[in-house]
């Protein structure tokens, strides 16, 4: 069954499925969507003939690319507060999933990006095909890996730096070795496991993990593991600067195309979005989940009108010049961080604030 907020909700056998249906837009979430996936994760929670929760999609191209960020931006830009309602529904969904008392399973299948990653990170068991990429792409558009990225990211060290920094995409194969997700699926079988969790009488987490594991295959070799040396030793630096100055001296010349393109990605990016992403994981590695969700939240409740978010949605989306004029007075970050930074992380504060 199909309704109006761009969501396909049936029950087969003994699960509940949740399809991403706004198919147009790559499943960007929109306020009435996640509102709607938070009544029904409501209703079945108590309706015992639900034994678990599949989300899919009904996109060949993506599970989902993010959020509405248009409408973020046609929020600010009405001088409203719906965009923080926005994101304090989302977070409050994220919640709901993560601590749901039946399994939830995420069947990921195309472009799984920003909220996306976000949703997929929520869901208990996380199943990927060779068609998914993955990316927490928000530095790109003047923002800062949100969606709980502060903590799951910041557990990958420094290939956690370089994935909130870069926005880089990366593929199933290398999610599987990050432990991002559980499962590599081929995409043609997603289909027929769906059916096979929909048929199966019981659907506790270990039934439902063993008749995954039946449709499991090798995927191809990850990329990102026969990189990771040497994202480790350049995205090991504590400053911005010297992670940059880094990237320029790469001596191997087997090494220097990856270096540049690398460098160039990150001197796009506005100094802003850069410095907080990179406190961000820094500051996550020695927060809870549930911290590093309230500090998005400080952050997201001013970040439109402190940083480059408005500006870079422009030149995406609205003008579509590609040619943001981001902010160069860097002093702005510390005075954003002493607005919102909340009380349990003020002993953070001198390695926060950027020098």
């Amino acid at each position: 069954m199909s309704d109006e907020n761009n969501l396909a909700i049936s029950v087969q056998g003994g699960l509940g499925i949740i399809s991403l249906d706004r198919t147009s837009y790559l499943n960007a979430l929109t306020l009435p969507m996640i509102q709607s996936i938070q009544a029904q994760l409501d209703q079945w929670r108590h309706e015992p003939q639900v034994q678990a929760i599949l989300i899919n999609s009904n996109s060949p191209k993506a599970f989902c690319a993010g959020g509405d960020i248009r409408y973020l931006y046609d929020s600010y830009q009405a001088g409203n507060t719906q965009y923080q309602d926005f994101f304090a529904t989302e977070y409050k969904m994220l919640s709901t999933l993560r601590n749901f008392p039946k399994a939830v399973i995420v069947l990921m299948d195309g472009y799984v990006l920003g909220g996306g990653f976000g949703l997929a990170q929520a869901c208990h068991i996380k199943v990927s095909s060779e068609k998914s990429r993955f990316a927490m792409p928000e530095t790109a558009i003047g923002f800062f890996p949100d969606v709980g990225a502060t903590y799951f990211l910041s557990r990958l060290d420094e290939i956690g730096v370089y994935l909130a920094l870069t926005g880089e995409q990366i593929s199933s194969s290398d999610a599987l070795h990050l432990d991002l997700v559980d499962y590599h699926v081929p995409s043609e079988r997603f289909a027929e496991l769906q059916a096979s969790l929909a048929d199966a009488p019981i659907l506790t987490n270990i039934e439902i993990r063993n008749i995954i594991s039946a449709f499991i295959n090798d995927p191809a070799e990850s990329e990102l593991q026969k990189r990771a040396d040497l994202i480790n030793r350049h995205f090991a630096y504590q400053n911005l600067d010297e992670i940059e100055h880094s990237l320029v001296h790469e001596k191997e010349v087997a090494n220097q195309a990856w270096a540049d393109t690398t460098l160039a990605t990150l001197q796009q990016r506005p100094v802003m979005a850069k410095q907080t992403s990179l406190k961000l994981q820094q500051v996550g590695q020695n927060l809870s989940l549930e911290k590093c969700m309230q500090l998005e939240r400080d952050l997201q409740d001013i970040w439109l009108e402190q940083g480059d978010f408005i500006e870079g949605v422009r030149a995406l989306i609205i003008d579509k010049d590609k040619n943001p004029q981001w902010q160069t007075d860097n002093s702005k970050f510390e005075k954003t961080l002493e607005k919102c930074w909340p009380v349990w992380t003020k002993q953070h504060i001198d390695s926060l604030c950027y020098k």
